[in-house]
């Protein structure tokens, strides 16, 4: 279990960078446009009040303004790195889904996506898994339909007379068909 979790740590944290800084732009924008209006709108109904009710308090506003744009600039620090940390969450995943593909497009029915505890789309994983798993069954199944024809070819070319050649070829040329029918799967 342990070797499994050490194998898929992701050493790089954009993985799909693209995808990932669309992700982390979305976020960021959303967290901020709604920020700048709640905040800005708290803030100068607070200072108005502050000024109005006390005029002598205008050096405290420039005070608290330099603190207000210094953890202003600290939280958008922190919600940049929270929104890369969820990014990656599910960039990770997809990016494994798209090797995954391309390992079964390629013929190879005995892979299988393996995301890391704690990623996004994990009941993708089983749904995908299952229908890989399935499609291998039917390979399988007609591997074996293919391998039972092949042999009952080979028993009829051992019965075939003498001067049956192009019947002999023609055979032939069917087992062989057969023979290569799955061979491009991995199974």
């Amino acid at each position: 279990m342990a070797e499994d979790t050490k194998k898929f740590q992701r050493k790089t944290v954009l993985v799909k960078r693209s995808l990932q800084l669309k992700y982390i732009g979305m976020v960021f924008l959303s967290v901020l446009v709604a920020s700048l209006i709640v905040g800005g709108d708290v803030y100068y109904s607070l200072s108005r009040v502050m000024l109005t009710e006390c005029p002598s308090s205008i050096d405290r506003v420039v005070q608290f303004n330099s603190v207000l744009l210094v953890k202003v600039a600290l939280y958008l620090g922190l919600m940049l790195l929270i929104s890369l940390y969820v990014s990656h969450r599910f960039a990770g995943p997809i990016y494994r889904f798209e090797k995954s593909a391309q390992a079964v497009s390629g013929g190879d029915l005995t892979h299988r996506v393996s995301l890391r505890t704690g990623d996004e789309l994990m009941e993708l994983q089983e749904e995908f898994n299952g229908m890989v798993a399935g499609l291998q069954a039917l390979v399988q199944k007609d591997r074996n339909l293919a391998q039972r024809l092949i042999e009952r070819l080979d028993d009829s070319l051992k019965r075939l007379p003498e001067g049956a050649d192009s019947c002999r070829r023609e055979l032939k040329d069917l087992k062989v068909e057969l023979e290569h029918l799955t061979r491009s799967f991995t199974v």
